[in-house]
């Protein structure tokens, strides 16, 4: 059969074959071998077609928009591999991505005489399939990163608790400032590594609690204007800013989460435009949820660094950056269970969005009075296994008026409770062959009244209800400092 001979009628045997084919929603064609559309279904007409018939035209001229046949037209492929080979382009024309497919149609003699080309829209799968990727990448580096968190919070509970000793025993001023640096130091130590466990994206250990968004969203920019436009104008840079922010912006959040994010995606737009550039922020909320964008006209990004920005300790800014920032931007957002997406193009800046939840909780002002810790001297048993930190919750303990008994094991620390009458119990978590939980349910065996603070470097993701159900009263996240551990016990002796 000629190639003059191929017709419709010939390889589209039945009517009703169409009909079928309207309803389909994949844009789908029927091509003779010269790439000619002899046939289109409804969803080729309208994509492709604006609604006008494609029956006449080049396929290539449809699908992508060429003058002549694709070099990466997957046609070829399939006649010699004899595979369905997929191909996914991106068109500018749509701003979208499509899947195509070419399905041969061929003579007895193996010669081809036209095909089937089919096309659909992978945007919203391609998303999809990303984000899922990013979770579960985000997620096996939290389970590694979570192991190093906990060794790294041991070692600063040590370097806090020795420090905050020290500077008990000396008045001498250059003293006391070098052991506050070795202080501060630590607590940023334990910032970070806490932005490490972050990783998981699983935290819930705080409260959630009405926020004024507009109101935060203007702290925050208070806070950053220093550097974005102050600092900025000593460099001979102008940074102008344009702030729209609707009001009754309200969502359910942890303020300084929130506030920490925002103002790491203000410190990338100002980095983003090192010649000066326009910053805007607008907020509004519509059909229960609050669009917030902070946009700049900075060197925007390419599509590689797009797709890398929330992974942890990616960074373009070289030794100045650590890479925490935008992957701790995505943790936060996650667990306000919220939305975040980038939308750049080199030389023409950056989008950033964020989708909340909105809530009708109005945020209040509550002014609180200075907390007074009174504490009662108690006689507490301290379980851990590694000696150092047992000797500085030890000194600590003592150093407040409390009668303590250490103890290096769990089996040691459950047999000494049996021999003698304690108030508290402060085991650690993670021990050799019994953990933290098992002492728990061991010493309320004994004593089911005692309470017992379970002391951990881990990050725990455990609502107060399930801490209870294991048999303890509170837990104390490592490191902690000399007034969270004197907090605590005051809460248990009530």
């Amino acid at each position: 059969m000629s190639k003059k001979e191929i017709t419709v009628s010939n390889i589209l045997s039945t009517r009703d074959s169409k009909s079928i084919l309207d309803n389909i929603t994949e844009f789908i064609t029927l091509c003779d071998s010269d790439f000619k559309i002899l046939e289109s279904n409804n969803s080729a007409d309208v994509i492709l077609g604006s609604g006008n018939s494609l029956i006449g035209s080049h396929c290539y001229e449809k699908y992508r928009g060429k003058t002549q046949p694709c070099e990466d037209c997957p046609l070829p492929e399939t006649m010699s591999t004899g595979s369905i080979i997929s191909l996914e382009t991106y068109d500018e024309r749509f701003g979208e991505y499509f899947e195509e497919r070419a399905y041969p149609i061929v003579s007895d003699t193996e010669e081809l005489e036209g095909f089937v080309l089919v096309g659909k829209n992978i945007s919203k799968s391609r998303e999809h399939e990303e984000k899922s990727a990013q979770e579960k990448k985000l997620a096996a580096l939290g389970q590694i990163s979570s192991g190093v968190a906990h060794d790294f919070n041991n070692v600063l509970t040590g370097i806090l608790g020795r420090a905050r000793l020290m500077k008990k025993l000396t008045t001498d001023p250059e003293f006391l400032k070098n052991l506050q640096i070795i202080e501060s130091a630590a607590l940023d130590g334990a910032a970070t590594v806490r932005r490490m466990q972050d990783f998981t994206r699983l935290r819930t250990d705080k409260e959630f609690e009405p926020i004024d968004l507009k109101k935060l969203i203007e702290e925050v920019i208070a806070l950053t204007r220093p550097k974005w436009r102050d600092s900025a104008i000593v460099s001979g840079i102008l940074i102008e800013s344009i702030v729209r922010l609707a009001d009754n912006l309200n969502v359910l959040g942890d303020p300084p989460d929130l506030r920490r994010a925002f103002m790491n995606i203000l410190f990338n737009a100002v980095d983003a435009m090192p010649d000066g550039g326009v910053l805007t922020i607008t907020a509004q909320a519509r059909d229960g949820k609050i669009t917030i964008k902070f946009k700049d006209t900075g060197i925007g990004m390419t599509e590689e660094t797009i797709e890398r920005i929330f992974d942890p300790f990616f960074s373009t800014k070289g030794v100045q950056g650590t890479g925490l920032g935008m992957s701790e931007v995505f943790g936060v957002i996650k667990r306000h269970l919220g939305q975040i997406t980038v939308d750049s193009q080199v030389g023409k800046g950056t989008v950033i969005t964020i989708l909340l939840l909105q809530t009708d909780i109005t945020a209040v002002e509550i002014s609180k009075p200075p907390e007074v810790i009174k504490v009662t001297p108690s006689k507490i048993l301290v379980i851990d296994d590694e000696e150092y930190i047992l000797d500085i919750v030890g000194e600590v303990l003592t150093d407040l008026g409390h009668e303590v008994t250490t103890c290096s094991s769990a089996e040691d620390g459950i047999n000494q409770f049996k021999k003698d009458n304690f108030d508290v119990v402060i085991t650690d978590l993670g021990m050799p062959n019994i953990s933290g939980w098992e002492v728990a349910a061991r010493i309320k065996e004994v004593n089911a009244s005692t309470p017992i603070i379970l002391l951990t470097g881990w990050a725990l993701n455990l609502d107060p209800e399930k801490i209870k159900e294991n048999k303890v009263d509170f837990v104390l996240q490592k490191p902690f400092t000399e007034e969270e551990l004197e907090r605590v016990i005051s809460k248990v002796e009530k």
